[in-house]
């Protein structure tokens, strides 16, 4: 019994610890595709995007309800502190007795409503449209902005994989380093080297080193940058799915380079047509300031003075109601209006230039990122020859070096070449990934 207790006790001691444990959060992997659609629903600016749509839509509905009855009401109370009065003629005054009179007793007070309805105004009509197309381009406005941090978010996850790729070439050459090093300490007991070819070993260790310290301090910028892209909390944990020998397949250069770009399905000249649609809708709006307006009204009032404050007794209301129109006539503004107009009119003409200028500037974005593309695609070929050709020539001349045949001047050349060799591979893959990203995007239809 004692032994089932004590364990018992050991047990509840252990759960009990568990629970008083703070739990980490699991890692979360992410794919490519995964990590785009985790920063759409979680990114900072979708979110802002996301309200601007919402901000538009109650602005369409704001500006709907002003052609729907409106009703005001009021109060008003006047308490004379002085009553006001009223000269009479002589012959009244000898009627009545007195030289003055008084209508208004000291307190007063109306109860008052008021109904009415916009029955024709050209710009209530102009305006609501005005806010629609203000809607749409919100709309597209967001569809612009989820392709940004979709190509971001690819950017970012393409070169946090590049500097992985990095620090994983520079440990294995740092072990390649260190091997001859070592080789090179011992071989200089036995009298084959002298010590400088030993410090030259020691210095490029050193070298290397730093280079993997600055290396790995860019991993962790790029990491940090690509969870504030997906909208990641600090805490937690991400890891990458893919990897770069899968983007490498996707890579296709003739199909992006020989693909049609279509202005009309650019996205940036999508919103540039919403814009010069807004700006049409801005030069009607000011036209209608020539137009007159009607609205109708029915209006409801009561009214009471008292000579005492008695107003909740059951002295009288009196009531007046009434009804109308009122139309509205612009006659002369002295050209304030015309110059409006011409503004308006201008600002239309100015969207055409626009217009013409984004057609001939997309389609030479395109024709330059095709061919930057090209390029790109060409070099990181050449480059990643010349890295196998450069690994094999250092592998040897290393072998060579380790049977006396190949001095350590020639090593240490062979080294650097190759090291370099490294870097303008890394380089050139992320140049043609960059390119890869922007040329799609351009050439993306919506």
């Amino acid at each position: 019994m004692n032994r089932i207790i004590f364990s018992l006790a050991v047990v509840s001691c252990f759960f009990m610890g568990l629970a008083g444990r703070p739990q980490s959060k699991p890692v979360l992997s992410l794919s490519l595709v995964e990590a785009q659609e985790y920063a759409f629903a979680n990114n900072y600016d979708l979110k802002n995007s996301a309200y601007d749509v919402e901000i538009a839509k109650k602005i369409v509905k704001q500006n709907t309800s002003i052609g729907f009855p409106q009703i005001d009401g009021g109060i008003d109370y006047i308490d004379y502190l002085s009553v006001p009065v009223m000269v009479l003629p002589d012959e009244l005054a000898q009627m009545f007795h007195t030289n003055t009179i008084s209508f208004t007793e000291k307190y007063n007070a109306t109860l008052r409503a008021k109904l009415t309805q916009l029955i024709y105004s050209g710009q209530y009509l102009v305006g609501l449209q005005t806010a629609k197309a203000y809607l749409e381009t919100a709309k597209v406005k967001m569809v612009k902005d989820k392709m940004d941090v979709k190509d971001l978010v690819s950017e970012a996850y393409i070169g946090l994989l590049i500097v992985e790729e990095s620090v994983k070439i520079l440990d294995s050459t740092y072990l390649t380093v260190n091997q001859m090093l070592d080789d090179g300490k011992a071989t200089l007991k036995q009298g084959l080297i002298e010590d400088i070819d030993v410090d030259q070993m020691e210095l490029n260790r050193s070298n290397l080193e730093a280079t993997l310290i600055s290396t790995r301090s860019q991993g962790v910028i790029a990491y940090n940058y690509l969870k504030f892209l997906l909208g990641v909390n600090s805490t937690q944990e991400i890891r990458l799915k893919d990897n770069l020998a899968f983007f490498l397949k996707q890579v296709n250069k003739d199909v992006l380079v020989n693909q049609e770009f279509d202005v009309n399905r650019n996205i940036d000249y999508a919103i540039l047509k919403k814009q010069e649609y807004l700006t049409l809708m801005q030069y009607k709006l000011a036209k209608t300031a020539y137009q007159p307006s009607l609205v109708g009204f029915l209006g409801i009032q009561e009214n009471a003075q008292r000579g005492d404050w008695t107003f909740f007794n059951a002295y009288p209301w009196y009531k007046t109601v009434n009804w109308g129109i009122t139309l509205s006539i612009p006659i002369w503004s002295s050209g304030s209006r015309k110059y409006s107009v011409d503004q308006a009119r201008l600002n239309v003409e100015k969207m055409k230039v626009m217009d013409e200028k984004t057609q001939v500037q997309l389609q030479l974005q395109v024709e330059t990122s095709k061919k930057d593309y090209n390029s790109a695609y060409l070099v990181f070929t050449n480059k990643q020859k010349g890295l196998e050709v450069s690994s094999k020539i250092y592998e040897k001349t290393f072998s060579k070096y380790r049977q006396g045949v190949s001095s350590s001047t020639d090593l240490n050349q062979k080294y650097s070449q190759f090291l370099a060799s490294e870097s303008d591979y890394i380089q050139s893959l992320y140049d043609l990934l960059k390119n890869s990203i922007k040329l799609t995007k351009l050439l993306e239809k919506v």
